[in-house]
């Protein structure tokens, strides 16, 4: 690519950064073909200045999940782009640093853990599913300062699935929430500070020790809880 195409493609690109990729729309966007689309993005990846993010098929679960990839923007091509292209706020920005940075702790916590994301046709899915090497734990993100049911109900179907075997709704909020023996509303910033830690009680499936930590962590900041 030349530098103005480059410029172009990643322009383009930086708008569907967390959605699954619609090939032929972003053609038409770029007045190019479907075939040259994709060798753009692959094109980006082996330059590691993309990733991609691949649905997790499970055939049993009697429902479609979406087949196109997900792209996400690494900071190398935050520096390609004109202003604050990549620097954008909004729910979508937000997601899209929660699940960068999930990736890089679980990356650097298991070398050898892989990444999906999971969900049909309709608003509700797991965002991000970290494969690790004794089960698959998966995270819903909410750019509000508060939960939504939706997510208890949601996680608790795709447990019952057997998709994930684990979960975490990441939130901006202070208080944590305790639903179930691997089911935990947690506010980001904590989580990430003491991501080893809470992802290890959730792999041993310790009620207790989860419950442990969720009163600890509520008594100690009880004055910043509403």
């Amino acid at each position: 690519m030349t530098g103005e195409s480059l410029r172009q493609t990643l322009l383009v690109l930086a708008a569907w950064e967390g959605m699954p990729l619609n090939y032929s729309t972003i053609g038409k966007q770029l007045n190019i073909s479907c075939p040259a689309v994709k060798a753009r993005v692959q094109y980006l990846v082996e330059a590691r200045a993309a990733w991609l993010l691949y649905p997790l098929e499970v055939p049993s679960a009697g429902t479609k999940t979406r087949k196109s990839p997900k792209l996400y923007l690494n900071g190398s091509a935050g520096s390609l782009l004109p202003g604050t292209g990549t620097q954008g706020q909004g729910e979508s920005r937000f997601r899209s640093r929660m699940i960068r940075t999930v990736r890089s702790l679980e990356a650097s916590r298991n070398a050898s853990s892989r990444f999906w994301y999971y969900g049909g046709y309709g608003k509700t899915h797991v965002e991000l599913i970290a494969q690790t090497a004794l089960k698959r734990i998966g995270f819903v993100f909410l750019s509000e300062n508060r939960y939504n049911r939706w997510c208890w109900s949601y996680c608790k179907r795709v447990f019952k699935q057997g998709i994930i075997q684990g979960a975490f709704v990441l939130y901006p909020g202070h208080r944590i929430f305790f639903a179930a023996d691997r089911l935990v509303v947690i506010p980001g910033e904590e989580f990430f500070k003491n991501y080893r830690r809470w992802m290890n009680a959730c792999l041993g499936s310790s009620r207790k020790l989860l419950l442990r930590m969720v009163r600890t962590y509520n008594t100690t900041h009880a004055r910043n809880l509403p």
